[in-house]
C-alpha cells in the first residue's frame, strides 16, 4: 500500500492541508524551523511532461517569495528530493538559511536533473492549476503545522479527486475506499460556515464518483471536507 505523508492544519473550524493551488500532489509541515514538502508523483499534474517515477532523486527548483529569491536545481547548493520507495519524494531544509531571507512562501517545481542533467525538464513534478494546466507549487509557511512526530503513524488509505475544479454548474467528488465505511461531504465557505452536507453514506470498498450540482452557490472559493472514518481529507472547491 502506497503511504502519503500529510499534515493538516487548522482554518477556523475546518482542517485543511498546505496553501497553494490544487495541491493533492503535495503535503507540507514544520519541523522546528525546517520545511519538509513531501511530492507523490502518482498525483502529479496530469498535463505535466514525462515522468519522475523510480528516480533516486530529484530536482527540486525553487523560489522565495513569487520567486524572488531563486535557487535553480543545478545551483551547487541546490537541495534535491529523495524518493521513500514508493515514488513519493521529500525535502527538508531551513527556508530562511536556504534562501538567506526570512521567507514567508516557498514556490517550486520538480524536474529529473539529477538523473539527466542535458535534459533536466522532460520529465516535471507541477502543481495542477484545476483548468486542464498545470502551475508551479506553493506553500504558505505560516499556515503550517508542526510535523508528525512520527509519520508513518499518518497515513492516508483513501485516494480523492475533486474534478472539474473549477467547476462549473456540475462537479465529481471521486473516491477510492480502501474499506468499506461511512463517508460524509461537507462544504464549507472561508469563513468556516457550513454550506452544504454534499452526502452521508455508507459506501463500499472500491471506487465512487458523487457529482455534485454547483449551480446552487455563489461563484468563489469554497472548501470541502470528506470525512472517512479516521480519515479527513479536505481541499479548495473553485466555482465559477
Amino acid at each position: 500500500m502506497k503511504k502519503i505523508y500529510i499534515s493538516l492544519f487548522s482554518f477556523c473550524c475546518i482542517s485543511l492541508g498546505i496553501s497553494a493551488q490544487n495541491n493533492a500532489a503535495i503535503s507540507a509541515c514544520l519541523n522546528g524551523t525546517d520545511l519538509s514538502i513531501s511530492f507523490d508523483n502518482a498525483l502529479n499534474c496530469a498535463a505535466a511532461p514525462g515522468s519522475l517515477s523510480g528516480m533516486a532523486t530529484i530536482g527540486f527548483h525553487s523560489g522565495a517569495d513569487s520567486w524572488s529569491t531563486v535557487i535553480a536545481w543545478d545551483d551547487a547548493t541546490a537541495l534535491q528530493a529523495t524518493n521513500d520507495g514508493a515514488d513519493v519524494y521529500t525535502v527538508t531544509f531551513d527556508p530562511s538559511t536556504y534562501y538567506g531571507v526570512a521567507a514567508s512562501t516557498v514556490h517550486f517545481v520538480y524536474n529529473m536533473g539529477p538523473t539527466d542533467p542535458a535534459g533536466p525538464w522532460a520529465s516535471e513534478g507541477k502543481d495542477d492549476d484545476g483548468a486542464g494546466g498545470c502551475a508551479d507549487f506553493m506553500v504558505d509557511i505560516a499556515a503550517l503545522s508542526p510535523c508528525a512526530t512520527n509519520l508513518n503513524e499518518v497515513v492516508l488509505n483513501d485516494i480523492v479527486n475533486v474534478a472539474p475544479n473549477p467547476a462549473n454548474e456540475m462537479t465529481n467528488f471521486n473516491i477510492i475506499l480502501r474499506n468499506n465505511k461511512k463517508v460524509s461531504i461537507d462544504l464549507y465557505d472561508l469563513t468556516g460556515k457550513l454550506i452544504e452536507n454534499v452526502t452521508t453514506d455508507f459506501l463500499n470498498k472500491g471506487a465512487h464518483s458523487i457529482q455534485y450540482n454547483t449551480t446552487s452557490l455563489t461563484s468563489g472559493i469554497y472548501i470541502y471536507q470528506i470525512n472517512s472514518g479516521n480519515e479527513i481529507n479536505s481541499g479548495k472547491l473553485i466555482v465559477k
